[in-house]
């Protein structure tokens, strides 16, 4: 058996219980998916926040990917100071196919196979009108 993954889903505000109750409904409750829905409080403390999820994460045991809502956001940024100190997946602009695939894959995430998941179309933003000429029928369900 290999390594697990967990993820952490970090946004502004409450996006990040939005992706998880999505998902819920999908595919069901993912034990590897933690939210952290951050500045919903005037008492928040990201810095805090990040050390607390750094601290208390097994890396011998999961590997930890975390998924950010946009890239030079705040969130994302607190979670780039922790780079150095350490060794965790850090993935930003997260949509939801993105973050079902990855939850799915279960073990065994290295950094070569994360980017191949992002580099999948399938999971990236698409102008569907370039897809799809107007007035086509869909054949797609």
């Amino acid at each position: 058996m290999g390594k697990k993954i967990k993820v952490i889903m970090a946004t502004h505000g409450y996006l990040a219980d939005g992706f998880a109750g999505v998902i819920k409904m999908i595919v069901g409750e993912m034990e590897n998916l933690t939210t952290l829905c951050c500045y919903t409080n005037p008492d928040f403390d990201l810095d805090e926040t990040i050390q607390n999820v750094m601290e208390h994460h097994d890396f011998e045991d999961a590997d930890l990917v975390v998924c950010t809502d946009i890239m030079g956001g705040s969130v994302n940024n607190g979670f780039v100071k922790w780079m150095e100190k350490y060794p965790f997946h850090l993935v930003t602009n997260t949509n939801l196919a993105f973050l079902i695939d990855l939850l799915l894959t279960g073990e065994n995430l290295d950094s070569d196979a994360l980017k191949e998941k992002i580099q999948d179309p399938q999971a990236a933003v698409s102008y569907v009108n370039d897809h799809i000429p107007a007035g086509d029928d869909l054949d797609i369900l």
